[in-house]
């Protein structure tokens, strides 16, 4: 038997295995791949042996993997793809086999010359396709004789065939990975982003999931403003993000901002520095240099309420397509997000306004107390930050302390301003006002929250309190912050039976009560505070107090 007819050993049941189950990872797949093109390197006695892969739009080859002595060099070089491609498609369309591929000299002596410098006798192209699909090509060249044998041709054709479904294998397995970990990505940001409706938490927290799924240097986010014709930077991070921050510009204005807004489109632009279309102020605002950026209009039905945009890709690659769909998809999570935190931003001014309103009233009335309400409002904001609640929280308990004593409408002018101490009948009246804010508020669903603080306000850590006799951690947070700052206002006020006492003494008592009156980690809240900086509260309360006087409000 001639060496020409010679059986080909280089295909293997172990090789063919090996390559099969390597598509689980590309590294592995890159393992196998060296040992196989090592095994037909030293197979047909070849210089050299490489891989080259199409890229998506089939412009440019790759070279993904090589053996020989140039293989260092060749390794991530790329071609023009465009007479490859062509030449396949030809042969192709002829519906010629890889044999009859092969002896049709398929890519043809000039274009063969053209891309590798030599003459076709000492080449082999092997096109990679696998279903079909047109993937790259396997390049095997010597430069002296012996020239290839058929057995070489056979080899490699056949090679070439397992070598395609192997990396095609692999491309789509990686390619489903990172399709199942983007949509586990998003789920999780849709998860995180409606965890909140208070806006200022949740701009923090979408730029928390965009820089993990970006891993951009800098982020913001832009909102339209249609009564003021404006769309203004309501959030940001990165290098000059507190420069950015409230920074505005008309719709009008040329930008790229602007214009993802106005056309509701999505843009990708991969040289800043260079494209027309961008607006430089904001670079010129914060000394920040824009290399690549990102930029996805925030689409609510058919209506665009702003945009979020990403800048300078860590690493120093430009965004690609991949970034600019998974932008798009955080955009699409984080829109109805934005949107109703918005409405419920509205809603709680509106809201606010109005109970605003109604303590007012109530101060009107009880002269004695004008200004409790909103000191203590403050006193207790200030103490729910001293022991680390966010600011939902922290909203919901102000509102709280805002309307505490709204049961006082319930009471009597003779009892709620009687100067002299109260009969036993009526200190049962005035002890009724926790009751009769709740049933003031009851049907009012968004205050639920802020009912047991006008509720329990009156409740004691020791069981002692009224209305229920609650005792210790059944009586609400917000109700036991409230009442060391209620306490703390009383002290240090003047009332119509007694002077104000100094901070000194208001501490003291404060003190003596803790596991009595007082929850003893809320009075260790309080005693954290500096003396000075509850004055300084006092101080601003009535300082708005009197700008309301002025201006007969």
């Amino acid at each position: 038997m001639t060496m020409e007819n010679s059986p080909v050993t280089l295909i293997s049941p172990t090789l063919l295995l090996d390559l099969g189950q390597a598509y689980r990872s590309m590294l592995e797949l890159d393992l196998v791949m060296f040992s196989t093109l090592m095994r037909l390197h030293t197979s047909v006695n070849g210089d050299g042996i490489s891989i080259w892969l199409l890229n998506e739009a089939e412009t440019e080859l790759e070279c993904t993997h090589a053996v020989g002595a140039q293989a260092a060099n060749m390794l991530g070089s790329l071609m023009r793809a465009k007479k490859f491609v062509a030449a396949y498609r030809t042969v192709s369309a002829k519906q010629m086999n890889m044999d009859e591929l092969h002896h049709s000299k398929w890519m043809g002596a000039k274009v063969q010359r053209e891309y590798f410098g030599m003459d076709a006798r000492n080449i082999i192209i092997a096109p990679l396709v696998a279903r079909s699909e047109l993937i790259g090509g396997m390049i095997v060249n010597k430069n002296g004789r012996p020239a290839f044998k058929r057995s070489d041709r056979n080899s490699i054709i056949e090679l070439a065939g397992h070598i395609a479904l192997a990396i095609q294998n692999t491309q789509l397995y990686e390619r489903q990975n990172h399709t199942n970990g983007r949509q586990k990505l998003l789920n999780q940001i849709s998860r995180h982003l409606h965890q909140t409706l208070d806006i200022d938490e949740l701009l923090p927290r979408i730029f928390t999931e965009v820089n993990k799924a970006i891993n951009a240097e800098a982020q913001s986010i832009w909102l339209v403003d249609e009564e003021a014709g404006v769309i203004t930077c309501r959030f940001a991070t990165g290098p000059g993000s507190e420069r950015l921050k409230g920074f505005a510009m008309s719709l009008t204005e040329p930008s790229i901002v602007g214009t993802s807004i106005s056309k509701k489109k999505s843009i990708i632009i991969k040289d800043a520095q260079n494209d027309p279309r961008r607006n430089h102020s904001a670079d010129e605002r914060t000394g920040y240099v824009t290399r690549s950026l990102l930029t996805v209009p925030l689409m609510l039905e058919d209506k665009s309420i702003g945009a979020i945009q990403a800048l300078n890709k860590r690493g120093g690659e430009p965004f690609n397509q991949d970034d600019l769909d998974l932008f798009r998809s955080i955009a699409d999570s984080a829109v109805l997000a934005v949107n109703n935190a918005q409405l419920v931003a509205d809603l709680q001014n509106s809201s606010e306004l109005m109970l605003d309103v109604l303590s007012t009233a109530l101060d009107v009335r009880d002269r004695g107390s004008e200004g409790h309400s909103r000191r203590v409002v403050e006193y207790t904001a200030r103490l729910a930050q001293q022991i680390g609640l966010d600011n939902e929280s922290i909203n919901s308990i102000r509102r709280g302390a805002l309307i505490h004593d709204i049961g006082k409408i319930g009471v009597p002018d003779a009892v709620l301003n009687k100067p002299d101490s109260l009969t036993i009948e009526e200190r049962k009246i005035m002890d009724r006002h926790p009751q009769v804010g709740y049933y003031i508020l009851a049907d009012i669903l968004y205050l639920q929250e802020e009912i047991k603080i006008v509720v329990c306000h009156h409740e004691k850590w020791d069981g002692t309190g009224y209305p229920f006799g609650l005792r210790g951690e059944q009586i609400p947070l917000g109700a036991r912050l409230f009442s060391i700052a209620d306490t703390f206002d009383a002290l240090t006020s003047d009332r119509p039976y007694r002077e104000s006492r100094p901070y000194e003494i208001a501490r003291k008592i404060i003190e003596e009560e803790s596991g009595k009156q007082f929850d003893p980690q809320a009075v260790d809240a309080f005693l954290a505070i500096p003396a000075e900086e509850w004055g300084q509260i006092s101080a601003q309360v009535m300082e708005k107090i009197t700008r309301r006087r002025a201006m007969n409000i």
